[in-house]
């Protein structure tokens, strides 16, 4: 499987599956696995270790804001 560059929607797709990952599993780790898995499966590519970080690091700012929004609620 060839790595390439990745889009910046591609990116944030990666983003979400690892943030869905994490609300199942609450393990970052295995979110990062979570998005390499979705760039091969869906996106047919091989992310390299920067750009499934990048994802992991979107969906812990989107965590956060889901977090901070939930807090506003009450």
């Amino acid at each position: 499987m060839k790595k390439r560059y990745l889009y910046q929607q591609e990116i944030h797709q990666m983003a979400d599956a690892a943030l869905i990952s994490y609300e199942f599993g609450c393990s970052w780790k295995r979110a990062f696995e979570a998005a390499a898995e979705f760039a091969i499966d869906e996106l047919g590519v091989k992310a390299t270790r920067a750009q499934a970080a990048t994802a992991v690091r979107i969906a812990q700012t989107n965590w956060e804001g889901i977090k901070i929004g939930i807090r506003g609620k009450q």
